[in-house]
């Protein structure tokens, strides 16, 4: 997607992307454009890619994006999930699971008890933009967290390096 204005409203995912044969597919791109998600299950899920470049994204949902390799360049972010705000999984054997913020501006809400704003079971890369996390458990990650540049805000509180994994 890289226009237009789009309304999901799901009692299963708003976006879902995969390919049973090549799990190198399933790849979701958002260049621009408004998107309003509000979904049971996951927000924007694919198996390999989610990237997204620019655009407005609000999303009401059980996890917010979800995907083996996710990565923002730009755009507006909004996440309001009873799960996990962004899951980097082990959903593509093609991609090393890792979230990377490069710039933009992610807001992350999450419910209280075992959620995570940002969960990843590989790394966690942040060169640039704005993370702004409202959760007990912001972040949780398996291997590397680096912060290279960029805003993270914790609780209305920013800090200058991403807190250890929480579980």
């Amino acid at each position: 997607m890289s226009d237009g204005e789009v309304n999901i409203k799901s009692d299963d995912d708003g976006i879902h992307t995969e390919n049973s044969d090549d799990d190198k597919l399933g790849y979701a791109y958002i260049g621009g454009g408004i998107i309003n998600i509000d979904v049971v299950d996951d927000g924007i899920h694919a198996v390999s890619v989610v990237q997204v470049d620019d655009g407005e994204i609000n999303i009401t949902a059980g996890e917010g994006i979800e995907g083996t390799y996710i990565q923002i360049n730009g755009g507006n972010i909004n996440i309001d999930a009873t799960y996990d705000g962004i899951n980097a999984a082990n959903k593509s054997e093609s991609y090393n699971a890792l979230f990377e913020m490069n710039n933009g501006t992610l807001t992350i809400k999450v419910d209280e008890g075992d959620t995570d704003a940002i969960d990843s079971n590989g790394d966690i890369t942040i060169n640039g933009g704005t993370i702004d996390i409202t959760a007990s458990l912001p972040f949780d990650y398996v291997g590397e967290a680096t912060l290279n540049g960029g805003k993270i805000i914790i609780n209305g509180n920013e800090v200058s390096e991403i807190p250890a994994s929480t579980k």
